[in-house]
């Protein structure tokens, strides 16, 4: 990279053009603002045009430390090429050479800024160049600015902690999941790794210098949330299996285990250390019927199990307690239906408490920051999962760490997190033929949805970063991402029975809208007379219907008629997902593991359709449902047909609608491919 861009230049290649200094690319799908590894592999690509760049060359020159391997480098370069489209069989970018490295192979032309007459007299080395163009933009791309207080050189400071992410690295190298990770000390962190596929576990202790690893349990039931004493001698754990959870300790002198009692298999809750070490805090059973499971505390000294907090059924359980460092605040989360609210209280006393978020959100955990009030949350607090800073009264703030599922804290501003990637494939079979892979990448494709004369299949993926639009035309294989705006997350797709527009769900501002799209002018269009909180609407004929619930999974079915200024509620209770047609509706309550149908309008009699699940593996093209039970893909023709299998070798899985139907007989299914979670660590700099 000796002949690097300088200040204000800019790439252009094919049909994108790409701003180093803004870390910013602009293509077909829009304006993407690269990650910082992202963007450094792109750049010395860039500046290397047709040369063949070897796999330790690219590791040198892009990562600022060594303890990097062939497959985080193949991870980083998977991870380009979905946010450049390119496909690694027939690539148009990023060309991968049989024990040669990598090559860039598409033309590239650099366009230089009218220079300011500025010198620097000082020649940057490569290291420097990376940092220098960095330097500008680090804040804006964490999304931290609004942290950094002039004057402040604290080892503390938020906006220091958050660029500490650039520097992260991989933990550990196991190909295995990794996950619940918790500092013992600054230098140790103790962890939990499993295979996807089984539930055998083992509890890892890892030296954060060496990386020396020590395993302190191997166990074929799930151990999960580990915490070690702060005296250093132990770690506190869960073992769950089927039907139980127990609560386990392990010396680690000379690994002997104890049982110190039962949790709550229901939920998975979390562990924490109060009173120096003598008590535990954890997720117990509900104390009756009319309550979710609460926290209990263990006093290690006698074995007594206090009841803390019974919250509830509507609220939610209560899980991961955590603790302030002094000792003054307590932390947890009241979960319910995948997500959560945080809760700080006083601790001991617990007398008070405040909601620390504007409505639950999906939460994976949280930590306290060193010595300051401020938490930091894994979860989707903002347009994706990742890290967020969250404060009493204040929006969260995004930090960074995409992906993130967990984290931990140390005193010293290391932070530890678990980084998942999920990807899953779109294939389509048409009636009678064979399975055709027509959505691919390193991302996560879900929600098809044909449109009314089967030719085309819009979709939903988060290739391009955050989750965006896509439509599949069966005549010519073509796809092509819809223009909408990125700051956005765009998902939900279905065609109007009345045109060929599209209704879509777009969460702004931390709230559901719901817009129409029309492909002839490439502008959506907010939908007139729906409230925010609106999610996954379906026009047809005769009126517009949604759900209501900001897009949590569960709410009203509400529907407009036509000609009418409100919506009304259809009358069903409580939803978690439907699909309709211009005659029939089909519909999952809340809690049932059947489908229901009914005709419209009367909405009945009902059918109960035995599908034997919860999610929305589910879809509806005029008369007849397509749905998945005993492991097998069915169609049923309403309203009193028999269920009819379907051979076929791919299922459908995966979060969210992933089954889509044609009139024609075709269906599109979403397929998980793969499942990672690696351990992620950002540790300080000696300077700070």
């Amino acid at each position: 990279m000796d002949d690097a861009a300088r200040p204000g230049s800019e790439y252009r290649f094919l049909e994108f053009r790409y701003e180093p200094e803004r870390r910013w690319l602009v293509g077909p799908a829009g304006e993407v603002r690269l990650k910082p590894l992202s963007d450094r592999l792109l750049r010395c690509l860039l500046d290397a045009p047709g040369a063949v760049l070897s796999r330790e060359r690219l590791i040198d020159t892009v990562w600022t430390r060594r303890e990097v391997n062939d497959e985080v480098l193949s991870r980083a370069i998977a991870e380009l090429r979905s946010v450049l489209g390119d496909d690694a069989r027939t690539p148009r970018f990023v060309e991968t050479l049989s024990k040669g490295g990598y090559r860039w192979i598409a033309p590239v032309a650099r366009v230089d800024a009218p220079s300011t007459g500025a010198t620097d007299a000082t020649p940057f080395n490569r290291t420097g160049r990376l940092f220098a163009a960095l330097g500008a933009t680090v804040l804006i791309a964490l999304g931290v600015w609004q942290l950094v207080q002039r004057g402040r050189d604290d080892v503390h400071d938020p906006a220091k902690l958050a660029m500490r992410l650039l520097g992260a690295r991989p933990l550990a190298a196991d190909p295995k999941l990794e996950y619940d990770a918790r500092f013992d000390g600054p230098d140790r962190v103790v962890y939990v790794r499993s295979a996807p596929d089984s539930a055998a576990s083992e509890l890892v202790l890892i030296d954060a210098t060496s990386l020396a690893e020590r395993v302190l349990w191997q166990d074929a039931a799930s151990l999960r949330d580990p915490a070690p004493s702060p005296d250093g001698r132990e770690v506190a754990v869960t073992r769950r299996e089927a039907q139980t959870c127990e609560l386990w300790s392990v010396a680690l002198v000379d690994l002997r285990r104890t049982r110190l009692g039962d949790c709550e298999p229901s939920v998975a809750g979390g562990l924490e250390w109060v009173d120096g070490g003598n008590a535990l805090i954890y997720t117990g059973a509900a104390v009756d019927a009319a309550h979710a499971p609460g926290l209990v505390l263990l006093d290690r000294r006698d074995g007594t199990h206090r009841v803390l907090t019974s919250p509830d059924i509507a609220e939610g359980a209560h899980v991961d307690p955590r603790l302030s460092s002094d000792g003054a605040k307590l932390v947890y989360e009241s979960r319910r239906d995948g997500e959560a609210q945080l809760w700080e209280t006083d601790w001991p006393a617990s007398k008070q408490r405040a909601a620390l978020l504007a409505r639950p959100e999906p939460v994976n955990g949280h930590a306290f920051e060193p010595d300051r009030d401020a938490l930091w949350v894994a979860g989707d607090l903002t347009l994706y999962r990742a890290l967020n800073r969250v404060r009493v009264g204040h929006e969260p703030e995004l930090i960074g760490g995409r992906g993130a599922v967990s984290i931990d804290l140390a005193r010293d501003g290391s932070a530890v997190w678990s980084e998942a990637n999920y990807d899953a494939d779109l294939w389509l079979r048409a009636k009678d033929g064979a399975w055709t892979a027509i959505a691919r990448s390193t991302g996560y494709e879900s929600q098809p949805e044909f449109s009314p004369d089967g030719t085309r299949i819009a979709f939903v993926s988060n290739r391009n970063g955050t989750e965006a639009v896509f439509v599949y035309d069966r005549s010519d294989d073509s796809v092509r991402a819809l223009p909408l705006d990125p700051k956005a997350r765009w998902v939900r797709p279905s065609w109007s029975a009345r045109d060929g527009s599209m209704m879509l769900t777009a969460y702004v501002d931390r709230r559901t809208r719901l817009f129409r799209y029309r492909l002839d002018d490439d502008a959506p269009k907010r939908i007139a007379g729906i409230e925010d909180g609106g999610f996954a609407a379906i026009e047809l004929a005769d009126r517009l219907i949604y759900m209501s619930g900001n897009g949590t999974g569960r709410g009203a079915l509400m529907q407009m008629r036509d000609g009418a200024d409100v919506a009304e509620d259809v009358g069903l209770g409580t939803i978690t997902a439907f699909r309709a047609s211009n005659d029939w509706l089909v519909w999952r309550n809340e809690g049932s593991t059947s489908l229901h149908a009914a005709p419209w309008p009367a909405l009945k009699p009902v059918r109960e359709i035995a599908a034997g699940g919860e999610g929305e593996d589910f879809a509806l093209t005029d008369d007849v449902v397509h749905y998945v039970a005993d492991r097998a893909l069915w169609s049923l023709r309403l309203p009193d047909g028999e269920p009819q299998r379907i051979d076929g070798e791919h299922l459908p899985n995966g979060n969210g609608p992933t089954l889509g139907a044609s009139k024609d007989g075709a269906i599109a299914v979403v397929t998980l491919v793969s499942v990672g979670m690696d351990l992620m660590l950002a540790r300080p700099r000696r300077n700070d």
